[in-house]
């Protein structure tokens, strides 16, 4: 299941309510204000980056906050062309 994430970590639950849901299988990304959470030694990354699902930042969103040098070395940053392939490649899908 694809999971995409919105809005900060800090302002709302939709990170801590996607991160409840996924599976082994899941994939999420990280849009918008939810980069935030792939700030390195941030309680959220470690909760992000421990588990087996795989964990995108849209790269734009992490250039337009400045904050390409401080992400977690596991958070992998991709295009708007990624995040369309993974829409097409997951039927099942949840935004948060």
């Amino acid at each position: 299941m694809l999971h995409i994430v919105k809005s900060s970590p800090y302002r709302d639950q939709a990170l801590t309510l996607c991160l409840n849901y996924i599976d082994q299988d899941s994939v999420i990304v990280l849009i918008s204000d939810a980069v935030l959470a792939g700030v390195d030694s941030s309680e959220w990354a470690t909760r992000l980056f421990t588990g087996n699902h795989v964990v995108y930042l849209l790269s734009d969103d992490v250039h337009a906050r400045g904050l390409g040098d401080k992400l977690h070395p596991s958070a992998v940053m991709i295009e708007m062309n990624k995040l369309v392939s993974l829409s097409v490649e997951h039927v099942t899908q949840m935004t948060w």
